[in-house]
């Protein structure tokens, strides 16, 4: 018997995180954030979320963060 199994991404979710202030750049309203569930998947079924990838981008400087670069308020915004 042969098995289809692996850890494919979910549905993006956009955060809009107009609120707060880029750190790099102290530009307000360019911040946007993303989140991407990782699920693992048998036969191209998801099962369970293994993992979910986060990420702020700012439209003006163009930097990006990882979750361990999240400020307070990032944090928080995520949370929501």
């Amino acid at each position: 018997m042969i098995l289809f199994f692996g850890i494919r991404p979910g549905k993006t979710r956009n955060i809009d995180l107009k609120q707060i202030k880029c750190p790099n750049c102290n530009k307000n309203n360019s911040l946007f954030g993303e989140s991407t569930p990782n699920f693992f998947h048998l036969f191209w079924i998801p099962i369970f979320r293994v993992s979910t990838t986060q990420i702020i981008h700012c439209d003006y400087c163009k930097k990006g963060y990882y979750k361990d670069e999240f400020t307070k308020e990032m944090k928080a915004a995520f949370d929501m």
